[in-house]
């Protein structure tokens, strides 16, 4: 069971789940038709953040399908921005994993959030390369529409990691720190590894496959659906800007880094590697700004 939240009912959250879950459905069926076939890559903020047709194509179909399902609603996208105003607003990565998607490796999804007055109550993560869908809303998370929770693991020696670290904003913003520190991760757990989509990554520690993850460069639309999934099944989410922590549901999702735990556990390497990057990041001579959804 997810937080209750007194501005949304269980029903409406449940209704904008299935709106959510009927629009990635959508788009799931358009990318999959387009997945391994030829396609337009273009580059968006330097050479390792890509951007293809379809994400493009992906962002319509979902902008056009919540909007009309729910006209009370803004959108935030990650390719076009925001649009509209609304009590409803509607988070959305139209491919999260990119990279992968654009050469061809199976793990990327589309990833829906719908916030309530600011308050996120449900969601959906499609994977539909991997065959499947992640589902939240106040009534708990499913995959594939089978309850489903994140498991307990106390140790870092036994816990498995996923993220997308390092990569080269990493090595821009932490310099050979980000390599020492993925070093220190690599020795404190049991395995460490590096797949390329953040939503996923939160649906697996969501789902009990994995542990823990975490990202230091991120946006609410990575993030939003994932956060509550994990929260659903008991896990933990922590937002983290500056090397300040904040694991408030309704601001956690908003801050631009974060890590995720299968259980409520502390894991100590975890926390000082990624709040000391996190305080430490150089964004021209400041700290990280928060993202912003103009």
């Amino acid at each position: 069971m997810t937080e209750p939240y007194a501005g949304c009912s269980p029903q409406e959250s449940a209704h904008l789940r299935e709106v959510a879950e009927a629009a990635a459905a959508r788009s799931a069926a358009y990318l999959i038709d387009a997945f391994r076939t030829p396609m337009a890559v273009d580059h968006k903020g330097g050479p390792h953040d890509l951007v293809t047709e379809h994400d493009l194509a992906s962002e319509a179909i979902l902008r056009a399908d919540l909007t009309s399902a729910v006209p009370d609603s803004a959108f935030v996208g990650e390719e076009g921005g925001r649009s509209g105003q609304g009590r409803v607003t509607w988070f959305v990565d139209p491919i999260d994993g990119t990279v992968n998607f654009s050469h061809g490796l199976a793990y990327w999804c589309v990833s829906i959030a719908a916030a309530v007055d600011d308050v996120v109550v449900a969601g959906v993560i499609a994977a539909p390369a991997l065959a499947q869908v992640f589902a939240v809303d106040l009534d708990g998370f499913t995959v594939n529409g089978a309850s489903a929770q994140p498991r307990r693991v106390e140790r870092e020696v036994d816990a498995f990691v996923i993220s997308t670290f390092p990569r080269h904003v990493d090595l821009e913003r932490n310099g050979e720190a980000a390599l020492h520190a993925s070093g220190r991760l690599t020795r404190a757990f049991g395995s460490v590894r590096t797949l390329g989509s953040g939503a996923l990554g939160l649906a697996h520690v969501a789902a009990g496959w994995a542990d823990a993850t975490f990202d230091l460069h991120t946006n609410a639309w990575d993030v939003a659906a994932g956060a509550l999934m994990v929260r659903a099944g008991g896990g933990r989410y922590l937002g983290l800007r500056a090397g300040v922590t904040d694991e408030n549901p309704t601001t956690a999702h908003l801050r631009p880094a974060y890590w995720a735990t299968g259980g409520d556990v502390e894991y100590p390497t975890l926390r000082e590697v990624l709040t000391g990057l996190s305080r430490d990041a150089r964004v021209n001579g400041s700290a990280e700004p928060e993202p912003t959804y103009p």
